[in-house]
């Protein structure tokens, strides 16, 4: 097995990954050892995939200067999308010609009950569409029309949204302590940045920082080697379309710590010699595209 190759599953994109960079196994034992000394969060959300999304789509909220996360709200009609936005913190500018388009932040941060509103709001949409986009090229219009007959699926049982609310709000305390701050000083946010075409999807470019939010466990080798791919796979193929990316990060949101890179330290290190990035991103692009393409993320 080559080193670093633990749990790769054998697709010509994993395997491109390997070979390029053997070393991965030393950047998981570091982040293994990192993570062990971090004060972790005791938290216990009853569906902990839809909690990661309340978090991303949340701090998402939180980061974006003008209406982020388009395609979920074009799910909703114009007045529920702008009520929304404006739970968020966003209002409309003097040449706003829908509900949302070109909303942008105003004043100061919104209150935690309210982010948790919209984004838990937001994470049923992308929930919905995520199934839909499985089986239907339409799924925007499909989405629209489920959530005009069926509103109640913006929303979850009460006993699972209680439990959520207080999860959230223990991450959020975390999170306003100072990890807003530091991604506000990188630089303008992007969320749910579209790569190749669509085919891949990072959570957030921040200026120049790539930065992938973690809200489960990174406590497994599997975990930490899923997370070393998604984030090498980011940084090459924003790179590869023409961003301008000079470090990697990862927030651990369970654990309470940041991880940051830079990109060309970080790939040196991960293949024992000096790569040309773009090269490599051309290489892993094509291999991403002689794959059947996969649906739109929400």
């Amino acid at each position: 097995m080559i080193a670093g190759s633990h749990g790769v599953s054998q697709n010509p994109v994993g395997a491109l990954l390997a070979e390029t960079f053997p070393y991965q196994h030393v950047l998981r034992a570091s982040i293994a050892a990192d993570l062990r000394r971090c004060p972790v969060l005791l938290i216990d959300p009853p569906n902990k995939s839809f909690f990661g999304h309340v978090v991303e789509l949340a701090i998402g909220l939180a980061l974006c200067d003008q209406s982020p996360y388009l395609r979920l709200l074009h799910c909703l009609d114009n007045d529920l999308a702008g009520r929304l936005l404006n739970m968020a913190g966003y209002g409309p500018t003097h040449n706003a010609d829908t509900a949302y388009g070109v909303w942008r932040r105003s004043g100061s941060a919104p209150q935690p009950a309210r982010v948790f509103t919209v984004a838990s709001r937001l994470a049923h949409v992308r929930n919905l569409l995520n199934d839909l986009d499985r089986h239907c090229s339409d799924s925007v219009d499909v989405a629209q029309h489920l959530l005009e007959q069926y509103p109640r699926l913006l929303s979850g049982r009460v006993d699972e949204t209680y439990h959520t609310r207080r999860a959230f709000r223990t991450v959020w305390a975390s999170y306003s302590s100072g990890f807003h701050g530091a991604f506000r000083s990188y630089g303008p946010a992007t969320a749910q940045l579209s790569l190749l075409d669509g085919r891949r999807h990072a959570d957030f470019l921040l200026g120049t920082t790539i930065l992938e939010v973690k809200s489960g466990r990174l406590d497994e080798d599997r975990y930490l080697d899923e997370l070393i791919r998604q984030i090498l796979t980011y940084a090459l193929l924003a790179v590869h379309n023409g961003h301008r990316v000079t470090h990697i990060a990862v927030y651990a949101v369970r654990y309470q710590r940041l991880l940051r890179y830079r990109i060309d330290e970080l790939a040196h290190q991960l293949a024992g010699t000096p790569i040309d990035l773009a090269a490599t991103g051309a290489a892993l692009a094509a291999a991403i595209t002689d794959r059947p393409r996969r649906r739109p993320a929400a």
